[in-house]
């Protein structure tokens, strides 16, 4: 799967680019290409805004949020994970459900500036980049307040918000001794802002977000695809 990470200079509303492949089959189905799924609720996300951003919360906080927003409320997200045997589980799919419903096709979210006139396959695709090992959803608002919350603990203690909070928070889904874990929901001290954060697929690189739109032409869901499954396997060397 060929990707980009080229911005243009115009914000204008652009065509649809349609995903390759159907989302649903993730969401759906207890095992997908042979391997077990599990699904995983990881509780509500707080959306005081409306704008999201989907990045690694801490290599590149600073992303740009998604340029369509959705109604400000709490929303269920649920992560799938593929079962590898021996304890070997990969997110392929993270899941924030905007409204009931089915989605009947699947377009590629974008940022303002993303020009999908360029994409040229159908597999192509814009992205975020990772470089911790890991993706989350957050209100743009809840962005601002974990950076600066971040900030703070370094300039006091030294050590930011993964070492004081964050490790002990993803060890709780570990799934078997030394393994650091897949996901974590955690919010802000001395808000309801929260995040959640899951492990991307086989690790670092760059991975697209989608929409998904039902059959009333009605936003109903938003996904990150980490290409693990549907035919878009990049396994590393350490599986």
């Amino acid at each position: 799967m060929k990707l980009f990470s080229n911005f243009s200079n115009s914000s204008k509303q652009q065509p649809e680019f349609p995903a390759c492949v159907d989302y649903n089959i993730i969401l759906e189905n207890d095992i997908v290409e042979g391997k077990p799924v599990k699904m995983v609720d990881m509780g509500l996300l707080n959306v005081p805004t409306g704008s999201i951003v989907v990045c690694d919360p801490l290599t590149m906080p600073d992303w740009p949020p998604l340029n369509r927003k959705i109604p400000k409320g709490n929303y269920p997200v649920k992560i799938y994970l593929a079962d590898f045997g021996n304890g070997h589980l990969r997110v392929t799919l993270a899941h924030l459900e905007i409204a009931p419903g089915r989605a009947e096709r699947w377009v590629l979210a974008v940022r303002d500036g993303e020009d999908v006139t360029t994409l040229k396959n159908e597999a192509d695709y814009f992205g975020f980049p990772v470089d911790a090992g890991l993706g989350c959803f957050w209100d743009e608002k809840t962005r601002d307040a974990f950076v600066k919350f971040d900030n703070k603990l370094y300039e006091t203690n030294g050590e930011g918000v993964y070492d004081l909070y964050l490790e002990d928070e993803f060890k709780k889904s570990a799934n078997y001794p030394g393994d650091i874990g897949s996901w974590a929901t955690y919010t802000v001290p001395g808000t309801q802002l929260n995040v959640t954060m899951f492990s991307s697929g086989w690790g670092d690189g760059r991975y697209p977000a989608y929409w998904g739109i039902d059959k009333d032409n009605k936003l109903v869901s938003l996904v990150i695809d980490f290409i693990i499954l549907l035919g878009n396997e990049e396994e590393d060397d350490d599986k």
